[in-house]
């Protein structure tokens, strides 16, 4: 079994030798060893990935959310709801944001793992944003200001209504920060 493992991690090594060699070419930066030990360091990475696995973390206990978003009372559609988990206690783990986008009415079902699967169970802070698709509307979408913080739990699916807050030359202010900070 040994002699098989390495002759297939010597073919990928070889593999990783010759694709390195072609997007780094010999010059007097890269000698031929320092592009085959990239090529180990490119291998056992890729190596470690597919025998570790992607996505196979944990998955936290989850509760249907779904809910409605409006701006002075009237449905603010196409939005972007973020439902990001907050840490309590000791623990380093938190679990997984939810997402969820909201329909032409307002409405949003938060998906975490799946489609509507709802968002993991514990505190969260909701945040509320623009999509690509989103009209203009003349309250405050910003997906880095926290809206509110709620509490995700129970045995039953959980619905939650957010009003966004007016526009607002703060809310500007720091929509215009964002930008600066983008270029």
């Amino acid at each position: 079994m040994q002699a098989a493992s390495e002759s297939w991690l010597t073919r990928i090594v070889q593999a990783m030798s010759h694709f390195s060699f072609r997007i780094f070419p010999y010059s007097e930066i890269w000698s031929l060893k320092m592009v085959k030990d990239m090529s180990v360091r490119i291998s056992l990475g890729l190596v470690a990935m597919l025998l570790g696995g992607c996505g196979g973390a944990e998955k936290f206990p989850l509760v249907e959310v779904t809910g409605l978003v409006t701006c002075n009372g009237m449905p603010v559609p196409k939005a972007m709801v973020y439902f990001e988990p907050v840490r309590s206690g000791e623990t380093a783990t938190i679990g997984k944001q939810g997402f969820a986008l909201t329909d032409d009415q307002g409405r949003f079902v938060v998906s975490t793992y799946g489609d509507g699967d709802g968002a993991v169970v514990g505190k969260h802070l909701i945040r509320v944003g623009k999509s690509e698709s989103s009209p203009p509307c003349d309250c405050a979408l910003n997906s880095m200001t926290v809206l509110q913080e709620v509490q995700v739990g129970g045995e039953e699916p959980m619905e939650f209504t957010f009003e966004l807050p007016k526009k607002s030359r703060q809310n500007r202010d720091e929509m215009l920060e964002l930008d600066d900070e983008d270029e």
